[in-house]
C-alpha cells in the first residue's frame, strides 16, 4: 500500500514536470531504482508509462497547438527517427554500462537547467547553418531519448526555442506532442524487446496522466524559472550520488542482468 502511494505520489509529481519542461525521467528512475527495479528494465518501464503522460500533455496542449500541427508534426517525425536508433542502443546495453553512463547525462540535464539562457528576438533572422544544426539536434535528442530520455524535454526545449521561436508554452506544446509520439514508438519496441514491470503500471500511468493534464496549464500562468533552478540543483546532487554508486561503491544493490 505504501509502496503503491509512493509510485503514485512521485508520478504525479513527475508528469506535473513533464508537461512544464520533461523530466518524467529523470525524476521516477531514482524511484524505480529503489524499489528493486534493474536500471534498463526501470528506464523501459518508464518509457511504457510516459505514454499516459502524454494523453494527458497534448490534451491540455491543444490550445498552443492549434496553429502549429504542420510544425508538430515534422519535430516528432525527426525525433522519433533517433528515437528507434537510441532505442536500439538501450535493448543491447548493459545494465553495468547503462549505471556508469546515467550520471553524465543527469549532471547535463542539471548545469543545462541551471545555466542562465538568452532570448532572442531575432528568430526570422537565424542562418541557414544555425537551422540545419537545430533540426540536426531534434534528432539527437530522439536518439538519446530513446536510450535514456531523462532531461530530454529540457534538451528539446532549448533547441525549439531557436527553430520554432515564439512563446515558451508554444513550443512547450509541440515538445509535449513530440515526445508523445516519440514514447508511443519506445515503448513498443520495449515492450516487445524488453522486460517491462506491469506490477508497478497502474499507479505511474495514473500520476503521469493527471500529471501531465496539469503541467501545461501550470506554464500558461507561472513562469518555469523557479522550477528550472529546483530541479536543477536536485539533479546535481542526484547526479552525485549516482556517480560515487557507479564507480566508487562498486555495487547498489541491484544485480546486473
Amino acid at each position: 500500500m505504501l509502496s503503491t502511494v509512493y509510485l503514485l505520489s512521485m508520478s504525479l509529481l513527475a508528469g506535473i514536470l513533464t508537461g512544464i519542461i520533461g523530466m518524467a525521467s529523470l525524476t521516477l528512475y531514482p524511484v524505480l531504482l529503489s524499489i528493486g527495479i534493474t536500471p534498463i528494465s526501470a528506464n523501459a518501464t518508464i518509457t511504457v508509462a510516459t505514454v499516459g503522460a502524454g494523453v494527458g500533455t497534448v490534451a491540455s496542449s491543444l490550445k498552443e497547438l492549434k496553429n502549429h500541427w504542420k510544425t508538430a508534426l515534422i519535430v516528432a517525425c525527426l525525433s522519433t527517427v533517433g528515437s528507434i536508433i537510441g532505442a536500439f542502443i538501450l535493448i543491447h546495453s548493459s545494465n553495468s554500462g547503462f549505471k556508469r553512463v546515467v550520471p553524465f547525462f543527469i549532471l547535463l540535464a542539471g548545469s543545462m537547467l541551471l545555466w542562465p539562457s538568452k532570448n532572442s528576438s531575432n528568430h526570422k533572422e537565424l542562418s541557414l547553418w544555425r537551422n540545419v544544426v537545430g533540426w540536426l539536434s531534434v534528432v539527437l535528442i530522439g536518439l538519446y531519448n530513446g536510450y535514456f530520455g531523462a532531461a530530454s524535454g529540457l534538451l528539446m526545449i532549448a533547441v525549439l526555442s531557436k527553430v520554432v521561436g515564439g512563446e515558451y508554452a508554444t513550443y512547450n506544446a509541440i515538445r509535449n506532442f513530440e515526445s508523445f509520439i516519440n514514447n508511443i514508438v519506445s515503448a513498443i519496441m520495449f515492450i516487445i524487446m524488453l522486460k517491462i514491470q506491469w506490477q508497478v503500471m497502474i499507479p505511474l500511468v495514473l500520476g503521469l496522466l493527471v500529471g501531465g493534464y496539469i503541467g501545461p496549464i501550470i506554464v500558461r500562468f507561472i513562469p518555469s524559472k523557479i522550477i528550472k533552478k529546483i530541479v536543477g540543483i536536485i539533479a546535481l546532487i542526484l547526479a552525485s550520488i549516482l556517480m560515487y554508486q557507479a564507480y566508487f561503491e562498486g555495487k547498489i544493490g541491484l544485480d546486473d542482468e
